[in-house]
């Protein structure tokens, strides 16, 4: 969705603001007045009736406002690509500074990650306020936002209504997380027809969008409950509980599976070069083959890639907690494979060069992954489990040195080559979603 289209989309929320809300304006003010009047003369307390009416009435508008609000979020997720998007010049002015109490303003230094020349330019980051950090977004992560704004916009407007705009709000926040679940997670998004295929880059971008959303929701509570002020009671204290505590562990939930999901990638992947590498069909020809195995190359390929694409758009935290569950994942695959396909193979010739040529494959996976330092600790963890049960599997020869010494030897012999390219063909930027048995060849990376 352009940028003027949800200029457009938004702008419906806006007019139904003033028109719904701003004429209880007038009307409380009259009712009341007129209401005080008629106790002056008559001592029946009128103005309190009136007012009564006027604040039901106040509260239709508020939920035709969610209403509007609620579809507009639906239609912005079901039309997101999921790609990312600069941040509009003047985004934090017009809409992050309602996320403020009033009286509050954004710092200098908290609206921008670049030079003064570019504030009149689309920014790469979300800067939000508060040092609640910076996200990249996409095009509905923005327009969230914009309707989040919109029922802080009612808060102030109404205060008395604080607490019906906050569970609204909560309520509008909820589904849309939910919905995007359901797009990202559960194939929706591929099933309607709004893309082809998810690749781990619209996966770590919905984790940004996410994450923001999550880290937005202090200056949510804070900026109602200054809105809300003493009158509140304990209504709009519960309702920030659901939001701060409830909705943000949902979001908290929602990241994880979106941190498994981009880990299951690299994992179906690997299963499918794995079944390859390790076949009892090859291991009568491993004491022929010369050169590093195309398998195993893909597999070092795959790994470096994934952390290219993960890395422009996750923390290096981030990214290292997702290795560090794939790589658990990828010893116990190989384990399970390696005993599937030993049990194929009796000849004992053949068993000691397949064992030979594993642990030269699994030396060049190290050689070729050791670039990569922030992963480098895990990797190396993860090859020497596979060592140990390549031993237990197909055991050394009397008075041959355990497997072990392998790490010992490259390490004895340097770090390998500085360049994480592990062959002269560049593995694609980015993996799709889908198993690669129905998708070899990894769909282009998106956003960036």
């Amino acid at each position: 969705m352009s940028p003027e289209d949800l200029g457009k989309m938004i702008s419906i929320t806006s007019t139904a603001l003033f028109e719904k809300i701003a004429p209880c304006f007038a009307s409380w003010s009259s009712r009341t007045t007129d209401g005080q009047k008629s106790t002056e003369v008559t001592s029946v307390p009128g103005g309190a009736n009136l007012s009564a009416i006027v604040l039901q009435q106040a509260k239709l508008a508020v939920e035709e406002i969610h209403q509007a609000n609620v579809a507009q979020a639906n239609l912005l997720l079901e039309r997101e690509k999921w790609e990312r998007t600069d941040v509009p010049a003047h985004f934090e002015s017009r809409v992050l500074s309602k996320f403020l109490p009033d009286g509050h303003e954004l710092e200098d230094g908290s609206t921008s990650g670049e030079d003064q020349q570019q504030q009149g330019k689309g920014r790469r980051y979300l800067v939000l306020p508060e040092d609640q950090g910076s996200f990249l977004v996409v095009p509905a992560g923005l327009g969230i936002l914009e309707l989040m704004a919109v029922y802080l916009d009612v808060a102030r407007a109404l205060p008395q209504l604080a607490t019906d705009a906050a569970v609204r709000l909560t309520s509008m926040l909820r589904l849309a997380n939910g919905q995007i679940e359901k797009l990202l997670l559960e194939g929706q998004a591929v099933s309607s027809g709004s893309r082809k295929t998810v690749t781990a880059t619209n996966l770590a971008l919905t984790y940004q969008t996410i994450d923001m959303m999550s880290s937005v929701l202090p200056l949510v509570a804070n900026t109602l409950e200054s809105v809300a002020g003493s009158k509140g009671g304990p209504g709009i204290r519960i309702v920030l509980e659901d939001l701060l505590y409830r909705l943000k562990a949902e979001m908290s939930e929602h990241k994880g599976n979106l941190m498994r999901k981009l880990g299951d990638i690299l994992v179906e992947r690997f299963d499918h070069h794995c079944a390859k590498w390790l076949s009892a069909e090859k291991a009568s020809r491993a004491g022929q083959r010369t050169g590093p195995n195309e398998n195993v190359l893909k597999i070092v390929n795959d790994v470096s890639s994934m952390h290219r694409v993960l890395m422009k758009s996750l923390s290096p935290k981030c990214v290292e907690l997702i290795f560090s569950r794939v790589f658990v994942d990828f010893g116990s695959r190989f384990e399970a494979r390696l005993l599937k396909e030993k049990d194929k193979v009796d000849d004992t010739t053949v068993l000691e060069s397949w064992r030979t040529s594993i642990l030269a494959d699994l030396g060049q996976m190290v050689v070729k992954l050791r670039p990569i330092a922030d992963i480098r600790a895990r990797m190396e963890a993860c090859v020497k489990e596979m060592l140990s049960v390549t031993d237990r599997i197909l055991p050394p020869k009397d008075g041959e040195p355990p497997s072990g010494d392998i790490l010992q030897l490259l390490d004895q012999a340097g770090d390998g080559p500085k360049s994480t390219s592990s062959s002269e063909e560049e593995a694609p930027a980015d993996a799709s979603t889908t198993p690669p048995a129905a998708a070899p060849a990894a769909a282009p990376a998106a956003g960036d």
